[in-house]
């Protein structure tokens, strides 16, 4: 099938992800060109962004009007938008050469601006948040729980654990914020790799973040040699799990995580990744992966044989596939 994805892709984004995991699987993509991963998570462009929006109110989005330009001579049989959502006009205008419309929303539903994917315009709905995908299903719209996954391409064993450091990745938002900071006055070991870190930012977490934002192999071999990686999510998350849980897994490191319930659809606690309920269980836990790493290394290599037969890009991809063919 000709899929058109109407984004910009910047490497290892979930729509680098999915474009090349659809190309290697046989199909046709088209996205926007390539981005830099520090445009695409600059605090300064969101910042742009939501002030742009204040401005111009509904003025549709530079990739909505790319597509509405460009399907026609594109032809797509699908178009798919990753955490994006599409006007209702521009869905009602894809229907009329009966394309297919796929939306896949990888971020926290509490993040969707204005009417979001809430609209009848959509073939599929897939949403990684159990009670969202519920919740959408209640008003009759076509709505799944589906997870994103990991690249084994690059989410892949490329180091074996070299320190007893601690690796935190990914943006600082507050409770991140909060956590590491804690962790520090405790004198945990941490290595700390991100974008920009925000502007209020505590200053024993500035001295000690490595101001490298790591893709692909890097983050693989990251992962991989340290003691463990932390995976914790923002205070608007509830029941669902992120792609970093399957990226860790993937990079045959060991994962520590937060507990929610849809964890056990995807992985067996304490035999395939560590779970914490309180701050003192994630002490015991980095505890406990120092004194026993030959432990930890079978939850490490549990946890990547799990990922690599169930949570690929290439598994997901499969699902909403189907999912098209029987519509």
């Amino acid at each position: 099938m000709k899929f058109v994805i109407p984004n910009y892709c910047a490497p290892d984004s979930f729509v680098d992800n999915v474009s090349f995991t659809l190309r290697a699987m046989g199909h046709e993509v088209v996205t926007l060109p390539t981005i830099d991963n520090k445009i695409l998570t600059s605090p300064y462009s969101r910042v742009l962004r939501i002030a742009f929006n204040k401005l111009t109110g509904n003025e549709m989005p530079r990739q909505e009007k790319w597509l509405l330009s460009n399907f026609k001579m594109l032809k797509p049989d699908v178009v798919l938008t990753l955490t994006q959502p599409l006007s209702g006009e521009t869905l009602t205008e894809l229907k009329k050469y009966h394309i297919r419309t796929v939306v896949w929303w990888g971020d926290t539903a509490a993040n969707m601006r204005g009417k979001g994917i809430l609209d009848e315009g959509w073939d599929l709905i897939f949403i990684k948040d159990k009670y969202a995908a519920d919740k959408l299903k209640t008003t009759g719209l076509h709505s799944c729980q589906l997870f994103e996954a990991m690249n084994p391409a690059w989410h892949k064993p490329l180091a074996e654990q070299q320190t007893n450091n601690l690796i935190i990745a990914g943006t600082f938002y507050d409770y991140r914020h909060f956590l590491t900071r804690k962790l520090l006055k405790d004198k945990i070991a941490l290595e700390l790799y991100g974008g920009r870190l925000p502007a209020w930012t505590d200053p024993e977490i500035r001295a000690v973040h490595t101001g490298k934002y790591v893709v692909r192999e890097k983050k693989s071999k990251v992962f991989g040699s340290g003691l463990a990686v932390l995976n914790s999510t923002a205070m608007s998350e509830f029941d669902s799990v992120n792609c970093r849980a399957f990226e860790i897994t993937g990079a045959g490191a060991l994962q520590i995580m937060e507990y929610r319930p849809s964890i056990e659809q995807c992985f067996e606690p304490g035999k395939e990744i560590l779970v914490y309920k309180s701050y003192d269980e994630l002490i015991e836990l980095i505890q406990r992966a120092i004194r026993y790493p030959d432990e930890m290394k079978k939850i490490r290599e549990a946890g990547l044989k799990r990922a690599v037969y169930e949570h690929t890009y290439e598994h997901r991809l499969k699902f909403i596939i189907k999912k098209l063919k029987e519509l």
